[in-house]
């Protein structure tokens, strides 16, 4: 299909009359057209179509019906008989009340092309430019940042169920397109342990023994296959698999198959959250976490908006993704948008010095949020000792631990898992010096590890400490009368008090 672009666009003079004389205090379908002149031009799309071929629909106005479509909760039948029925419709596409519209495939089909190359982002970026030429938008004002949980369409599984429904994955994959393959391989046992999806548990029966048969399975059908000649032409599922056998399963001096562990000592020890596959259906989908409480296996959706108190709140950027490091590239697509915030509000998932540093040097943005917290076990669970227990001695390069050690190690480091992140220093104990130590268990969960202490160079540790202060120092201020109005009671709080029957007074104080 190639693109005829439309020219003029103007509203017909008969669907503007009835379309104003129907619905006089105006809809969302006309408020587009009469604001923004139609959020798109079919010039916008030339790029989508080729040159030649049978003229397609108009692409800004499948564009608009599926932002329509989105808004009211339409159906691509329903969107396409609203095209068909409704004047404000016409009226936001510039038709004429004759048009019969389009079929509801046609929707499906645009939406394809939409997810192509970075397409959805780009009509992000004329819709908003539209937004910004009606004034509705502008850059340098207030704007922030936060995610909602993306959850993926996959189980719960775990790491042997993982691999087990990966190697059923498999067979499944290749019986459906290449069934002979697996003649010569597959015999009853193999239809006794992949015949139906995996349903083990947390504690299955002999789990070292599962874990080697089912490897040793998932090795004997990548080689099968790679002696067939399939192997360049498997499908997704055995890719898939292939990688789930690299993240949880090594080779050992011997060349014998092990599992991997958390453990480096062990072996190479397992892929960072970020990398490891959670699902053989999904393999974009990751295990994140909020915080040290919430985790989940899918993605987080990035949403960035403006704030400012004589505006309305537009959503300007979305990324949906399970790496955390997203700033840079919210801020990259907001300057190619010429939409970049003078403040951008975060919360602590989005700061770390780095970032606030090449914020401000590249974009000119004042990035607010407070730092990330000590992240060891310690000062979580606030047992035991944790960093700040250790006294640090810049000068001498040592740090010396609440027992009276004095470490045996000092060293910088970035960690190769984050390459923006900020510098550390790390300072090493021997197992010598724990092992012995009568406090070792307030220190370090496990006998065959000795206590390594992670902090920031010394100017960076003065920067953090300023920051911390002007926060403490903020968040003693007491608040204004104006900022947040007193919250009405409800009709059962106002029941107690006309009763003078005791109610608490904050949720906070339900459980004393």
């Amino acid at each position: 299909m190639s693109l005829r672009p439309r020219s003029g666009e103007h509203v017909p003079p008969l669907t503007a009359q009835i379309a104003r004389a129907s619905n006089p205090a105006g809809t969302t379908a006309i408020w587009v057209r009469d604001r923004l002149g139609g959020l798109w031009c079919d010039e916008d799309f030339a790029d989508w179509y080729p040159r030649g071929g049978r003229p397609s629909l108009s692409p800004a106005q499948l564009a608009t019906v599926c932002v329509l479509q989105f808004l009211l909760g339409l159906s691509d039948r329903q969107a396409a008989e609203a095209v068909r029925c409704r004047i404000d419709f016409k009226y936001a596409m510039a038709m004429e009340l004759d048009d019969p519209g389009f079929h509801h495939s046609v929707l499906a089909d645009f939406r394809d092309r939409l997810t192509e190359d970075d397409r959805a982002d780009r009509l992000l970026d004329l819709a908003l430019a539209r937004l910004k030429e009606a004034g509705l938008v502008r850059e340098r004002t207030m704007q922030r940042t936060d995610s909602a949980h993306v959850l993926a369409a996959v189980r719960d599984l775990t790491r042997l169920e993982l691999i087990t429904e990966a190697v059923r994955a498999g067979l499944e994959e290749v019986a459906g397109t290449f069934p002979h393959l697996l003649d010569g391989l597959v015999d009853e046992g193999w239809g006794l342990r992949y015949g139906r999806p995996v349903r083990l548990g947390k504690n299955p029966t002999k789990p070292k023994t599962r874990i080697l048969a089912t490897g040793d399975d998932a090795v004997r059908l990548l080689e099968h296959l790679q002696r067939h000649g399939a192997d360049s032409a498997s499908g997704p599922r055995v890719q898939a698999l292939r990688q789930i056998m690299v993240q949880n399963y090594h080779r050992d001096a011997a060349g014998r198959l092990r599992w991997r562990t958390a453990e480096k000592e062990d072996g190479p020890g397992l892929p960072p959250s970020s990398r490891a596959i959670v699902s053989p259906y999904d393999t974009s989908a990751r295990y994140a976490r909020h915080g040290h409480i919430i985790s989940w296996k899918g993605f987080a959706a990035h949403l960035t908006e403006t704030c400012a108190v004589d505006g309305p709140n537009v959503i300007t950027d979305v990324a949906t993704t399970h790496d955390s490091q997203v700033l840079p590239g919210i801020h990259t697509r907001l300057a190619r948008r010429e939409l970049l915030p003078a403040e951008h509000l975060v919360d602590a998932s989005y700061t770390s010095l780095p970032h606030l540093q090449q914020a401000a040097r590249e974009h000119q943005v004042s990035v607010s949020g407070p730092l990330k917290s000590n992240p060891t076990r310690q000062h979580r669970q606030n047992e035991g000792f944790a960093r700040d227990d250790f006294h640090i001695d810049y000068d001498k390069q040592q740090v010396t631990c609440p027992q009276g050690q004095v470490s045996a190690g000092w060293h910088g480091s970035y960690p190769t898992s984050s390459p923006t992140a900020a510098p550390l220093i790390v300072a090493r104990f021997t197992k010598s010096q724990c092992r012995p130590c009568p406090a070792r268990t307030q220190c370090t969960s496990t006998v065959d590890t000795a206590r390594t202490v992670g902090f920031p160079p010394q100017e960076l540790r003065d920067l953090l400490t300023a920051i911390a202060v002007n926060i403490d120092r903020l968040g003693r201020l007491q608040p204004t009368e104006e900022a947040h109005p007193p919250r009405r009671p409800t009709a059962f709080q106002n029941y107690l008090d006309q009763r003078t029957i005791p109610r608490p007074r904050s949720w906070r104080t339900l459980g004393t």
